[in-house]
């Protein structure tokens, strides 16, 4: 077996490459990765730098295997990816601008109150030390640092038990029907925008070496939000829909030069934006929600339609004020959920199935064109007690192929894991196991595959039993290949074994027996990339196994 750290050294291809609740707090999560702020990592002198490849027409994108990385210091990423986040790092709002900057600063980002270093480690370490350069990334501007909210001492915000407080309020020059100058937040953008840009940079060279920025999210998970949702637990926002829509338009217009602005510059007023825009090619993703509840998809509806009606109406108080316009719609150019998948009744399946229909059905025809991301996603926090997924890490490594094979299926197309520490890799030990060898596996499988069908996943096809799920596709190889599990063992299933880990047979987890279907009978493989001699029968279960066409 290879060691850990050399990872790389066993892909089978050359390299192409919340419900998890931030109030736990940074600097938690830093610490449960091995490191505090600790020291970021170094970028190589010199290194060149590797083009991502090239994606056949209708295949997975490389691009599709997003991830978070919290700290910069565990850059080299020890896992392939294609796509990056930029949240929960040490380089969000809060820890760049650190006061208040003069009017007088011209640009503005060359102001003292902003301090680019980890930014800059960060985006440096991304277009160098992966496999590839990851390039074209996606941003969350949020969370209101402490010298700007309106109540920086307010305990129940994301962070507080980290005692960064007051993050979730916004600045004071925004008002409740999205009135106000926003000049708090139109300085921030416009900083960030610049500097991710390298408009600052006097030797023209910033983006040879840093990544850029692409993908630009107004908020967080915005739905946890007293104001517009029944939310009760620790707050990511408390903002009205005036005011998110005011953002978002504000974002908008500095970042790509386009939209209209509303409520400005008096309430009931609009103004088309008039600015150049900093990136005209640069793309707004809609402020995340969840899709787990009726209430928090209702959240993504009202922001963008303002229409939602009996238990999914706007809440009193709310300032939803544009029912029978689209202006949120006009605002983004991706519709962004959060996809976790951690309880009894959000199973995987259930996400794709179920879900993912229910948010389609609220979505006009405009919306129902544009892409749809999973923004955030993973089995959650294992901590939890009512999490199926928590004693159970071979039942982990079997969620991490049927999350990106039934997503890609229900038409998401761009797909952030949350995260590579403490879900995949600790600074202490390395990477995690099994779940870090299904990642790569997976990626092994599905990057650059071209699906045979469209759903992808089906059950009930191939002859296989009607429980068992089976996805065909054409390898990057060329090679015919055909994705199978049966989900009714494992977590969130209802045969046992319930728990993999403890099973006669972890790595596959179930005993339905299947017959080979005759085009696939070179070989099959785990989740841990074990190759196995080809047989006519075989068992599947909650583990999606890959039977290879010769």
């Amino acid at each position: 077996m290879p060691k850990t750290c050399d990872v790389f050294s066993v892909f089978r291809r050359p390299g192409n490459g919340v419900w998890v609740f931030v109030f736990f707090g940074l600097s938690l999560i830093w610490t449960a990765c091995g490191g505090g702020t600790g020291q970021p990592a170094s970028v190589p002198a010199g290194k060149p730098i590797i083009p991502p490849p090239t994606t056949p027409p209708g295949a997975i994108p490389v691009s599709y295997w997003g991830l978070h990385v919290l700290n910069v210091a565990n850059f080299p990423v020890q896992v392939p990816y294609g796509q990056f986040r930029n949240w929960d790092t040490q380089s969000q709002w809060p820890e760049i601008e650190t006061c208040a900057p003069s009017s007088s600063s011209n640009p503005i980002s060359t102001d003292p109150c902003f301090s680019w270093t980890f930014f800059d480690r960060e985006t440096a370490s991304l277009k160098t030390s992966a496999p590839f350069e990851i390039n074209d990334i996606l941003y969350t501007l949020s969370r209101t640092p402490d010298w700007a909210s309106t109540s920086p001492t307010d305990p129940t915000c994301d962070g507080a038990l980290a005692g960064k407080l007051g993050q979730c309020n916004l600045p004071g020059d925004i008002n409740a029907d999205g009135s106000g100058t926003n000049e708090t937040w139109k300085n921030w953008v416009t900083a960030i925008a610049t500097h991710a840009n390298g408009v600052d940079d006097p030797t023209h060279t910033y983006l040879q070496t840093h990544a850029h920025i692409k993908y630009w999210e107004p908020w967080n998970e915005w739905y946890r939000n007293p104001l517009v949702s029944n939310w009760t637990g620790f707050m990511a926002a408390k903002a009205t829909y005036a005011q998110m829509l005011r953002l978002t338009e504000d974002a908008r217009c500095i970042i790509t030069g386009k939209g209209t602005i509303h409520n400005f510059p008096s309430a009931g007023a609009a103004t088309p934006c008039s600015q150049a825009g900093i990136d005209p090619n640069a793309v707004i993703v809609s402020p995340s929600s969840a899709s787990d509840a009726e209430g928090y998809r209702a959240v993504m509806q009202n922001f963008l339609y303002c229409n939602g009606s009996g238990a999914s109406a706007p809440l009193a108080g709310s300032m939803c004020n544009w029912n029978g316009h689209d202006w949120g719609s006009q605002a983004v150019d991706i519709i962004n959920f959060h996809f976790y998948a951690a309880f009894q009744q959000n199973t995987l399946e259930a996400v794709a199935n179920s879900e993912i229909p229910a948010i389609r059905s609220l979505l006009s025809n405009a919306d129902l064109g544009k892409p749809l991301w999973n923004g955030e996603g993973s089995w959650g926090v294992v901590q939890d007690p009512n999490n199926i997924w928590r004693d159970d890490a071979y039942a982990r490594a079997g969620f991490i192929p049927r999350m990106f094979a039934l997503y890609w299926s229900a038409g998401v197309v761009q797909n952030f894991f949350y995260s590579y520490e403490s879900f995949l890799f600790l600074r202490s030990t390395g990477l995690i196991q099994p779940e870090a060898a299904a990642w790569t596996t997976t990626y092994n499988w599905l990057s650059d595959a071209t699906p045979a069908q469209n759903p992808f996943c089906q059950t009930g096809q191939f002859g296989l039993p009607a429980s068992v799920y089976s996805c065909p596709f054409t390898g990057s190889g060329g090679k015919a290949a055909l994705l199978v599990w049966d989900p009714q063992y494992g977590p969130g299933g209802s045969a046992g074994p319930s728990n993999c880990t403890i099973s006669s047979n972890p790595i596959l987890c179930g005993n339905t027996t299947i017959t080979v279907p005759s085009n696939y009978g070179r070989d099959w493989i785990d989740v841990s990339g074990a190759v196995h001699p080809f047989s006519g029968t075989l068992t599947v279960g909650a583990n999606p196994i890959l039977l290879e066409g010769q």
